[in-house]
């Protein structure tokens, strides 16, 4: 790195960290940290709908699949921009209406406490395992950078994550997702505006857009390729509208806010993934052996593609702000996951806890400590996978999304359609769900498949699509199924104090959320809000804090243009700068 990339680096981690202290008293009481009391902003929910389902992965294991395989990574992108789409077309509101504080209350509310347990239990490890192969990723990424092994960036990573839950809350989160958001979406843009000033002199060569890049090899199964882009079409739906995946949306003021949080975060996945992709798409167009200029890093080369236009094309200073973009897009998620589980588990301890004066400043600790807990053990995991030699990082997260975390978000997802399924067809379906799966994907080998009516020979290299969509599919038949019909196999009556349950939360779900009428929140959210009075007051401080964050920003980005050597790196980091304001202005 270059000294101006390190100032830039510096500039952009300041940033961060006065983001954090701007919103850290946000978190006083255990509903405040756990959903900011349900006054987060739409378009602060909205950043992080966004930031959670972005993370440093997109620039290296689905950069590697664009240099590899060209343009089939944006399919995942655009089932985040349906997914989100259908979100604020019904589901939502409808989870904001439920006027519930975490996922775990949904849970217990459709399908008892059974059902909650397993699903408090399976989400941690989920986070866990995610929030690793995140983290491994970036890791990988700032490996070919600074020089550094894969674990000791790991490690320092893992103690910024740490940090920061040690502040915690969702004010935090949320704000800092926010500016990270809006400082990626300027960042990624200006990129891919100099990609296209590149292609028009010539510097890189055109990619040429044949079957090769549009389906992944010449060789490549047409069929296949369709076949693996509904699953993952279906798959990131399933992904963004389940209740585990509903606190995104929880923590807004109302119906409105809900619906225009998952709005914007649709569109930001139908623009962002071209200009993302750009980089790596001409990389590969031009041919460049990443295996050659990065043996270190062995068959993970690939994963470079992305960080390797930006230090042999882009100016200096450059590089600084992609690695704290890089570090930023890995930070949000992990802090979101963390604070959702900690909210969990908040919620789960309070009623074990004596009434006290000081009660709420020990369930914010009981949090706090958690988060801590699940950093020191997300390095431990980021170990383990640094072993794992069989798979790309690419088809790692995409295993791990279909064979693990769609048995827990199917139920979820089916928990707004009255079913009538049993209570205990809540953890049933689960089960089911991982045992057809994990059964299927032992079962349907390589020769099996290519035995298999209709899909006639087709390369090794798409036997993980086609084996991951088929397993989706048997997947989705046997837990919905089940769930369907559950009631007639066992239907077991319920107490009068479950059927009120029930009866409530059907008719929530009719009941429109307005934020005018902050009584119609439920006593799950009340037992924990005493210090919603005080909302109000912060209101428009919360709205004008990240439009002076944005100028700050704005006039960092300046100064890196008054150093700039070169008149290149002067105008891009003036066009930052101008992106950052006008994001500035429009916030006012």
């Amino acid at each position: 790195m270059t000294q101006l990339d390190k100032v830039a680096l510096f500039f952009s981690i300041g940033l961060i960290v006065l983001t954090i202290m701007a919103y850290r008293r946000r978190a006083e009481t255990p509903d405040g940290f756990i959903r900011g009391s349900g006054s987060v902003p739409w378009w602060m929910a909205g950043s992080t709908a966004f930031m959670t389902q972005f993370s440093a992965w997109t620039f290296t294991g689905a950069a590697q699949k664009a240099f590899e395989n060209g343009f089939s990574v944006l399919i995942i992108f655009w089932g985040n921009a349906l997914g989100f789409l259908l979100a604020a077309l019904y589901f939502a509101p409808r989870f904001r209406r439920l006027r519930a504080s975490t996922y775990s209350d949904i849970i217990a509310l459709r399908y008892g406490t059974a059902t909650q347990l397993l699903y408090v239990i399976s989400q941690i490890f989920l986070t866990l395992m995610t929030a690793s192969i995140g983290l491994y990723g970036v890791s990988l990424f700032l490996s070919a950078v600074l020089g550094l092994s894969v674990l000791t960036i790991a490690v320092l990573i893992g103690l910024i994550i740490i940090a920061i839950t040690l502040i915690g809350g969702v004010w935090i989160v949320s704000a800092n997702n926010f500016i990270q958001m809006m400082q990626l979406a300027v960042l990624t843009l200006v990129i891919g505006g100099f990609c296209i000033s590149l292609l028009t002199n010539d510097s890189l060569p055109m990619p040429t857009f044949d079957k090769t890049f549009w389906v992944g090899g010449s060789d490549y199964s047409v069929a296949i390729m369709l076949v693996w882009s509904a699953a993952m079409l279906i798959k990131q739906f399933i992904s963004i509208n389940n209740a585990t995946s509903s606190y995104r949306f929880l923590t807004t003021v109302d119906d409105s806010g809900a619906r225009k949080a998952a709005l914007l975060a649709s569109i930001l996945f139908v623009i962002g993934p071209v200009t993302w992709f750009l980089p790596p798409w001409l990389m590969g167009a031009a041919g460049i052996d990443l295996a050659a200029l990065y043996p270190q890093l062995g068959e993970d080369a690939a994963n470079v593609a992305y960080v390797h236009f930006i230090i042999h094309y882009l100016p200096s200073g450059v590089l600084g702000l992609v690695v704290s973009a890089m570090l930023a897009v890995t930070i949000a998620p992990i802090t979101t996951a963390f604070n959702r589980d900690a909210g969990v588990v908040m919620r789960l301890v309070m009623p074990l806890l004596k009434e006290s004066g000081d009660m709420a400043r020990r369930l914010v600790g009981i949090g706090r400590v958690f988060g801590v807990v699940q950093g020191i053990t997300v390095v431990l995991f980021v170990i383990g996978l640094s072993h794992l030699e069989m798979l790309s990082l690419f088809d790692i997260m995409i295993m791990f999304g279909v064979l693990l975390q769609m048995p827990l978000a199917l139920p979820a997802l089916m928990v707004l359609f009255d079913t009538r399924a049993p209570d205990w067809a809540g953890w049933g379906s689960v089960l089911v769900g991982i045992s057809v799966t994990l059964a299927s994907y032992l079962w349907l080998d390589g020769e099996t498949l290519k035995h298999v009516a209709g899909l006639g020979d087709f390369p090794d290299k798409q036997l993980v699509d086609i084996r991951l969509a088929l397993a989706l599919v048997i997947q989705i038949i046997s837990v919905v199924g089940f769930l369907l019909v559950a009631r007639f196999v066992h239907s077991p009556a319920r107490s009068s104090q479950r059927r009120a349950e029930l009866a409530q939360f059907f008719a929530n779900l009719m009941k429109p959320v307005v934020a005018d009428a902050p009584a119609g929140e439920s006593s799950l959210s009340g037992a924990l809000s005493k210090a919603n009075a005080r909302t109000n007051s912060r209101t428009s401080r919360n709205v004008s804090m990240p439009t002076r964050l944005l100028w700050v920003a704005a006039v960092l980005s300046l100064a890196l243009a008054v150093f700039s050597s070169s008149l290149a790196g002067a105008a891009f980091f003036l066009c930052v700068a101008i992106g950052q304001l006008v994001m500035a202005q429009l916030m006012r």
